[in-house]
């Protein structure tokens, strides 16, 4: 049974110590105290066990029967803490620097902010800059090493030989294209809107990102012959532009992420037909490959 008050971590590295040197003087040596520490120590862990651990022997100190069993317990301790020890250094070694970056608002405000809000929560210190940005914004911020990573619409696409020259980039979300409608429209009765049939009605676009994948998904759906769309309004934010729908002046495309907690009854949404998704990417410069903190940060926007 033991006895009194705990034992402590300094009374079984004494222990393992003495075992180890044979000796309490070698023992004191190679823990850096005094010989009388040590030998306080091992008595004031006897006194926890109820009886004595090491004895005499003319070739040194040698541990009795209850000294074995002690230092089984004694080695598997201090073997775990040495396990936490590497564990936690290992952790702040992870987590020592902070992660600067940018999105496009819809993947800011529509799910990004509640994973920065967790990933934060784990690393306190992890995050040092979030900001808000379109795509060119994004772009120019992670070349020029205002942030270190920058999640935007993928337009690789468009420029793949300058992204491949620049940048590093992984696919880290989905998100869904879909038509935004007055809920009194005749395309509202629809389950689905072809996109040639949105063509046929005013279009007011958001300038503030996605632009050039909209233009890419009209440019798809429509007959050559047709033409380019014509963009009727362009508006920058999207509470402005949903109100513009909203009140009958045109019709819209819209990421599903940027109208969280935006819509009310006065509009309703269709997929398109066929089916529009865009791709969230999350990008480095090539020359600054991603640290540990970032690539914890990539798990967690892919979880």
């Amino acid at each position: 049974m033991i006895r009194g008050a705990d034992i402590t971590i300094a009374q079984l590295r004494a222990l393992l110590a003495v075992e180890e040197a044979q000796s309490y003087t070698r023992a004191a040596e190679r823990l850096g105290v005094s010989q009388s520490g040590v030998s306080h120590a091992m008595q004031s862990l006897e006194q926890r066990v109820g009886g004595a651990l090491m004895v005499k022997t003319p070739q040194g100190v040698e541990p009795t029967a209850l000294g074995e069993l002690v230092l089984a317990s004694a080695r598997k301790i201090m073997g775990e803490l040495q396990v936490l020890s590497h564990q936690v250094s290992h952790h702040h070694h992870e987590t020592d620097t902070t992660l600067k970056i940018a999105a496009i608002p819809s993947a800011l405000h529509g799910w990004l902010a509640s994973v920065l809000s967790v990933f934060s929560s784990r690393y306190p210190e992890a995050m040092g800059l979030v900001l808000e940005g379109v795509e060119e914004e994004i772009k120019e911020w992670v070349e020029s090493g205002v942030v270190d990573v920058g999640i935007t619409t993928d337009t690789t696409r468009l420029n793949l030989g300058y992204w491949r020259e620049h940048f590093d980039w992984q696919l880290i979300r989905q998100d869904e294209i879909v038509a935004v409608l007055p809920s009194s429209h005749s395309l509202s009765q629809h389950a689905s809107v072809s996109v040639s049939a949105l063509a046929e009605h005013p279009l007011v676009m958001s300038s503030g990102g996605c632009e050039a994948l909209i233009q890419q998904i009209f440019a798809n759906s429509l007959e050559a012959s047709e033409g380019a769309v014509q963009v009727d309004f362009w508006v920058r934010d999207t509470r402005t532009l949903l109100q513009m729908v909203a009140n009958g002046v045109g019709v819209s495309l819209v990421p599903t992420l940027a109208l969280v907690n935006k819509l009310n009854a006065d509009l309703v949404t269709r997929p398109l037909s066929p089916r529009g998704v865009r791709q969230l990417i999350a990008f480095w410069p090539k020359k600054k490959p991603l640290g540990p903190v970032g690539r914890q940060l990539l798990q967690a926007c892919r979880a």
